[in-house]
């Protein structure tokens, strides 16, 4: 089975530029999507009387789920606020994935593709390569503290880039280091001024594992 890698990436970066983020970890609740509602569990239960066991199945729904369109054009996202912090920002992203990528069914397939869309949008691939090209070293602790990703997540995060580096390279790359450039330089100011040919900053990056 193929993924389209490149455009599932180019799909995460889009909405990050489009929403204006320049910064992370990403304000979760400035995670939006046109034409797609995101509330709460218990705000929904308000708007109709519905409990939240209800609305989750009986919790068999945590954290969040698409409930797909109520009427044409609005879709719904609800999540559940008690839920808050990095795995239910990762969840919102996930959810928004499925909008993004079109998705109609939570076959295997698409979970697979919502998941690496949220990784992208939460930790997106060239600011991590921006970051270890000023001469920070890659690793659990600075994706968690700088995404705020949890444990988990960094880690699978840094299993993938440990197996792929960067070599996937994406047409919103130039963009994002332009939008993102303040956060970098704030945060992450440069600790090399040396410069690399292409095969010295693979060489690089390796050993910033």
């Amino acid at each position: 089975m193929r993924y389209e890698w490149e455009r599932i990436t180019s799909t995460a970066y889009l909405t990050l530029l489009e929403l204006n983020f320049n910064e992370f970890p990403v304000d979760p609740k400035r995670i939006k999507n046109k034409g797609v509602v995101i509330s709460s569990y218990q705000h929904y239960a308000k708007k109709t009387g519905l409990t939240v066991e209800q609305i989750s199945l009986e919790h068999e729904l945590d954290d969040a789920f698409f409930l797909g369109e109520l009427r044409p054009g609005l879709k719904l996202i609800l999540y559940n606020k008690e839920k808050y912090g990095a795995r239910l920002k990762h969840t919102l992203w996930h959810e928004v994935g499925h909008v993004k990528l079109n998705h109609n069914a939570h076959t295997d397939r698409e979970e697979i593709e919502a998941h690496f869309f949220a990784s992208q949008a939460n930790a997106p691939n060239i600011i991590i390569k921006a970051i270890s090209n000023r001469g920070y070293k890659i690793n659990t602790s600075l994706l968690m503290q700088t995404f705020e990703l949890s444990k988990e997540s960094a880690n699978r995060k840094l299993e993938y880039l440990k197996k792929y580096s960067f070599e996937h390279e994406n047409e919103h790359d130039d963009t994002m280091l332009i939008q993102f450039s303040d956060f970098l330089n704030k945060n992450f100011p440069p600790k090399l001024q040396n410069s690399y040919d292409e095969e010295e900053e693979r060489q690089f990056e390796r050993d910033n594992w």
